[in-house]
């Protein structure tokens, strides 16, 4: 989106999650610093992780993709393109562990799962098989749909013990932070009752599942209040929709003075996190291109109103964003 704020120059402003890459200074190749929660940091010194994309060697192919550890081992290998300051994953996706044992091994369409995906547990065991459908449909329309539920095939406890065959099987897992889900599968879908816990134990649930779509949901927590919902997962929404936000940076955004003189073009990025009460807080620069053009980015984003916060079933959650303003002075 193009929006004129002064003579012969535009802003173009393009908002995601955290799939976001930035260009380096190379001209062959594209690195980024993540932290540990996969966000774009600008200074190595606050990475964990680091991107580097290296193009195809055919025209309209996509980049090679390389994540390693900060201190040099592979975290994840695969393809991706690259447009807008955003990678989308393609093809097979395969992320490691420290000593080189897979985590995972996705198929990706257009940077959605689709195809045959495998799991494994720390010390290299399967864990489990599923097919992704991917999005239905095509073209724009097919932007705007959600995804469906992905089949899970096969499932193993850590003692290698298959609980899911064919889609079929009772499952019981836990994470890292020793939360827990436990329920039933048929045909590759979750089915009838599930129950679990979720944000460190804080919180516990029942939903109740008809061919993998959830019917209904109750969160309780430590006090006993209990919360309905019927989406797992709810991103936070900004008043209006995102067009309105667009318009909104477009509207208050002020080329600095020198950088105005000094024809200052490309891409100032910001991070920020949208908290449980839907306020915009924790708002960083990531990439400035000096002169007062980052300051001016935070500067709007303080002043912009209240999102609806995101939740988890049902519970409000803080979500992290990345933003580019796209500064382009022409003429």
């Amino acid at each position: 989106m193009n929006i004129f704020l002064l003579r012969f120059s535009t802003l173009m402003v393009f908002l995601f999650g955290t799939m976001l890459s930035l260009p380096g200074f190379g001209q062959d190749q594209i690195v980024t610093y993540l932290n540990k929660h996969r966000h774009i940091v600008a200074e190595k010194d606050s990475a964990q992780y680091i991107r580097t994309l290296t193009p195809g060697k055919e025209p309209n192919a996509p980049y090679k993709l390389l994540e390693q550890y900060i201190t040099g081992e592979v975290y994840r290998t695969g393809s991706a393109f690259f447009f807008h300051d955003r990678i989308t994953l393609v093809d097979l996706v395969t992320t490691f562990q420290k000593d080189g044992k897979k985590i995972s091994e996705e198929q990706y369409v257009d940077g959605v799962l689709a195809g045959d995906c495998r799991y494994y547990y720390k010390n290299g065991q399967l864990k489990s098989e599923m097919i992704a459908p991917g999005r239905v449909g095509k073209g724009r329309e097919n932007l705007k749909m959600d995804v469906p539920p992905a089949k899970l095939m096969v499932f193993y406890d850590s003692l290698g013990t298959q609980l899911v065959k064919d889609g079929n099987g009772q499952v019981k897992d836990m994470n890292d932070d020793k939360d827990f889900e436990e329920g039933a599968y048929k045909n590759g879908y979750k089915d009838g009752q599930w129950k679990g816990t979720f944000l460190k134990r804080k919180y516990s649930y029942t939903e109740r599942y008809a061919e993998g779509k959830l019917i209904e949901g109750t969160s309780v927590d430590s006090a006993g209040t209990e919360v309905s919902y019927s989406k797992v997962e709810e991103r936070p929404v900004y008043p209006d929709g995102m067009p309105a936000l667009y318009r909104f940076i477009g509207m208050n955004y002020r080329y600095p003075r020198q950088a105005y003189q000094q024809r200052v073009n490309g891409a100032v990025v910001l991070s920020f996190v949208v908290d449980k009460e839907g306020k915009l807080v924790d708002i960083k620069v990531v990439q400035d291109l000096g002169l007062g053009t980052g300051e001016e980015g935070v500067r709007v984003l303080r002043a912009a109103p209240r999102w609806k916060p995101g939740k988890l079933r049902g519970i409000p959650v803080r979500v992290s964003f990345t933003i580019p303003i796209h500064l382009n002075l022409q003429g």
